[in-house]
């Protein structure tokens, strides 16, 4: 007697993920998600608040020359009555976060930076000059320019450059 073809049976598993693996899976996405987002948030506003220090450059270096050159900064935005190349910095200056700049007064020597776009839109930064001399102040002669102070009343201070923070 013949043996019937008998079909061979392999015992094979079927590959895939099971419901568990997938969800921890899902899980751990989830957690990783919630961690990145807030810090992201975060390297956004500081980016901004970044262009307004880096937008201001060439307005910095040009109060710090006007300093050097006079000792303070009476009559760094009027010049024979006409406004002085100081402004006229000042007003060209634009961003895609930044809406202008505006000088402080010849007592300070300082401006003020204001958002229009962006996570913070509406608020200002006030940038400063720090003089190096304890003694001078900066609407009396002496010292020089060693640094710039940023500071906001409504922009928090982990968003402010790290190269102007106090």
């Amino acid at each position: 007697m013949q043996n019937a073809a008998q079909p061979i049976s392999r015992h094979t598993k079927q590959g895939g993920f099971t419901l568990i693996e997938l969800m921890i899976v899902v899980a751990i996405i989830g957690v990783l998600a919630s961690i990145a987002v807030p810090q992201y948030q975060n390297y956004v506003g500081r980016a901004q608040a970044a262009e307004a220090f880096t937008a201001t450059a060439g307005l910095r270096t040009d109060i710090g020359l006007y300093f050097s050159e006079n000792g303070n900064f009476v009559g760094y935005q009027t010049v024979n009555n006409t406004d002085s190349y100081i402004v006229e910095t000042a007003g060209d200056i634009d961003g895609q976060y930044i809406s202008g700049v505006t000088l402080n007064g010849q007592a300070s020597g300082g401006f003020t930076v204001a958002f229009d776009n962006g996570v913070h839109s509406g608020s200002s930064m006030v940038i400063q000059p720090l003089i190096d001399d304890a003694a001078a102040t900066a609407s009396t002669s002496g010292g020089q320019i060693t640094g710039w102070r940023c500071s906001s009343s409504n922009i928090g201070d982990t968003f402010l450059p790290s190269a102007c923070r106090q």
